[in-house]
């Protein structure tokens, strides 16, 4: 009987990892700015990042579904644009190829139907944690270089904020871990 329980508590703890994680799987950030304007600011600030680049051309996901006859009810744009640094991309692949899998980064800009843009974006910083040596040390540095293109593109946005939207937007807000 001891051994049952004790089973039962693995498997349930085990769920709720799961579940936990899985939700903290994806990162979203509210952008205090139009969609045009955060595009406008991703697009400006990675490449200002030493050796990070845009490697594929971004993907209009929204506009391609359109034309597939495919709509959504609750966004009204979404643009996928792929971010990567090569050196850190063959750094990793020479210890484990099938990490090409999740490679190059995919940053998601979009905006909802009630006006809210936002960037959403795996958590390379949770991700970084199940890997050790070089995948881990990489996966590092990829968080915190991201986290700061995230507040730079913020800082950007809140400079521009009245060039490209009102001042009628609240305070940015993010819902994720920046």
């Amino acid at each position: 009987m001891f051994w049952v329980v004790i089973i039962c508590v693995f498997a349930a703890g085990l769920i709720i990892a799961v579940y936990l994680f899985k939700k903290k799987m994806i990162v979203q950030y509210r952008m205090e700015g139009s969609f045009n304007a955060v595009e406008s600011a991703l697009r400006e600030v990675v490449p200002s990042f030493p050796g990070w680049t845009f490697p594929i051309p971004d993907w209009q996901f929204y506009k391609s579904q359109l034309s597939k006859g495919l709509f959504y009810r609750n966004i009204k744009n979404m643009v996928m644009h792929f971010v990567c640094k090569p050196h850190h991309a063959n750094r990793v692949l020479q210890v484990d190829p099938s990490l090409g899998a999740i490679m190059p980064c995919t940053w998601a800009v979009y905006e909802t139907t009630e006006g809210k843009v936002y960037i959403a974006k795996m958590n390379i910083a949770l991700m970084s944690k199940m890997y050790f040596g070089v995948i881990g040390e990489v996966m590092k540095d990829v968080a915190r270089t991201e986290e700061k293109m995230l507040r730079k593109i913020k800082s950007i946005l809140k400079e521009r904020k009245d060039v490209y939207f009102s001042d009628t937007l609240s305070e940015t807000v993010k819902e994720g871990a920046l």
